[in-house]
């Protein structure tokens, strides 16, 4: 006999209930996911920002989301309790900058379909050439095939989102995670004006939506265009000046039409010039690509002249070297635990100009690597905003490695934690979601064994990213 239609209804309504009580909804979760769980990790000590530690207490997870923290939190039914006797819980680390999985803006381009041999296109394939800058194809000469869509070189692809260039394998994620790395900031290393920076987590893309924010900021980098200009650093500097000189006057035209400025020319909407346009009126924070004493200087006076607002400063090898300049242009410092070497130092060379050493500069020292390593430190006295990154180098647990040796040249555990959370997710725009523990941010969270994140013999017991453990 077939149920009746209220009948199927009244037994329908127990069971889907009987359903949602074992498992929580998840909407956000990727196709073919498995359901997240509910936690209530309990006994722990909480460290849920820098400076701020719950000696004894208990986070409730809930839909991969923090929904209670505190020191008497009540335990809802239905959720599974964790004892952390013994651990800590910190909120998940953040490298604020990695080129990981991303392509390189240099790298070699295929030939065009349908194009001569000699044509290549890069970027995403799409809209005319940057600036007017890229090779063009088709013409009143080839009315017979169907036209070429113009270069749009990776260098110089002002509008490409990280975010949706980021392709990481399951080895290279779980790299991160070893290290307690959650999330990432995604910037394109190399090139001129190669696109934007973005945000990302770091689970795997079959259990959620790994894409966390795009459109962070604007990489602007010290290189070469393939094509000719600028082919040198001073050319790079110019070719950069005028770029967001066209961008500013691009927009104030479309500010002009937009208000209906009798006599007002139009704007070009030209796709690169309009590309930089948010980042040239603050609109989106700039994001220059400088690790040496030269490079900074000149990003932090490229700032000044444009007046960009606080400008970021990706690298900052040799930060120590160029504390007022950084602190005149306001800007925020991602500095690179990928340290570099003492012979690459800029000065470094001339030392050995008269010191009867046949040319040769004084072999390194304990100081000189202390002062490298020393450099997040001095930044942070210097009262400028610091955010690790593992830019160039290694993350994962060479990131957390370098924190704690940061941490033994000077800098003090709280701005070392503050720089790994934080900030990073201030500069990345994703404070709501990340960096600290609280309800409603995302449950990305680090499980240690005893009481400190960075000390060498403190595993990490568990990754959470999104409620879910890894």
């Amino acid at each position: 006999m077939a149920l009746r239609p209220s009948l199927f209804v009244a037994l329908a309504v127990p069971i889907m209930a009987a359903a949602a009580a074992a498992q929580t909804v998840d909407p956000g979760k990727a196709a073919g996911a498995s359901p997240r769980t509910d936690y209530a990790l309990t006994n722990a000590r909480i460290v849920t920002a820098p400076g701020k530690v719950i000696e004894r207490g208990t986070v409730i997870i809930r839909n991969g989301r923090i929904a209670a923290v505190g020191a008497n939190v009540a335990i809802p039914a239905g959720v599974t309790r964790m004892d952390l006797s013994g651990s800590s819980v910190y909120p998940g680390l953040i490298d604020a900058a990695t080129s990981v999985a991303l392509p390189s803006p240099t790298r070699a381009l295929p030939a065009q379909p349908g194009a001569p041999a000699a044509q290549a296109a890069g970027g995403r394939g799409a809209g005319p050439p940057a600036g007017g800058r890229g090779g063009g194809a088709g013409g009143r000469g080839a009315a017979a095939a169907s036209p070429v869509p113009p270069v749009v070189l990776p260098e110089l692809d002002a509008g490409a989102e990280a975010v949706d260039m980021f392709e990481p394998t399951e080895e290279q994620l779980r790299a991160f995670r070893a290290g307690g790395v959650t999330t990432v900031g995604l910037v394109f290393d190399g090139g001129l004006f190669p696109g934007r920076v973005g945000a990302a987590l770091t689970s795997p893309p079959v259990e959620t939506n790994i894409k966390l924010r795009p459109a962070a900021g604007q990489v602007v980098a010290f290189g070469r265009n393939r094509e000719g200009y600028p082919g040198t650093g001073i050319g790079a500097v110019a070719f950069i000046r005028q770029a967001f000189l066209d961008a500013q006057y691009e927009g104030r035209l479309d500010a002009a039409m937009k208000k209906g400025v009798p006599g007002a020319p139009r704007p070009s909407n030209d796709p690169f010039t309009r590309a930089l346009v948010p980042a040239a009126t603050n609109e989106m924070p700039a994001w220059f690509l400088a690790s040496t004493e030269r490079e900074i200087t000149r990003a932090t006076d490229i700032a000044a002249e444009m007046g960009l607002k606080g400008p970021v400063i990706v690298g900052t090898r040799e930060g120590w070297r160029r504390l007022e300049n950084l602190k005149r242009s306001g800007a925020l410092a991602v500095v690179s635990l990928d340290w570099p070497s003492v012979e690459s130092i800029t000065g470094r060379a001339f030392l050995a100009v008269g010191n009867g050493r046949s040319g040769e500069a004084p072999a390194p020292t304990a100081a000189d690597t202390a002062e490298i390593r020393g450099n997040a430190a001095a930044l942070a006295r210097a009262g400028i905003p610091v955010a690790f990154a593992s830019f160039g180098g290694e993350s994962g647990n060479a990131f957390r490695d370098r924190i704690r040796l940061s941490i033994a040249a000077g800098m003090s555990p709280d701005d070392a934690l503050k720089a790994a959370t934080v900030t990073p997710a201030q500069v990345l725009g994703v404070s709501s979601s990340v960096g600290t523990i609280e309800p409603g941010k995302l449950a990305n969270l680090l499980v240690v064994s005893g009481n400190d994140l960075f000390a060498a013999q403190n595993p990490i017991r568990q990754v959470f990213i999104e409620g879910r453990i890894y």
